[in-house]
């Protein structure tokens, strides 16, 4: 049981202080995009992938779901900020 809360003592711990690392660059990686692109060309190739009774939608989203929700996740920085020059 917790009996006490937790608190910052040491300034370099506050976020108002801290400084943060520069970002890498948030580019698309390569081999990100060859993995949607050859899971979209096997899901179109081998109608025996899009899953089925047995399988469900697992093989499909492993193939194309997974790298675009990644790409998406990548890139939402931009998104937000096109969404917030819209806005106004």
């Amino acid at each position: 049981m917790l009996l006490a809360p937790f608190a910052l003592t040491d300034s370099s711990l506050n976020p108002r202080t801290m400084r943060v690392p520069p970002s890498p660059s948030r580019a698309i990686p390569a081999w990100l995009v060859g993995w949607a692109v050859a899971g979209a060309l096997a899901l179109i190739c081998f109608p025996s992938l899009r899953g089925g009774a047995f399988a469900g939608a697992t093989v499909p989203f492993w193939l194309l779901g997974a790298p675009l929700i990644d790409m998406a996740w990548i890139t939402r920085a931009r998104w937000m900020a096109l969404g917030r020059r819209r806005d106004h």
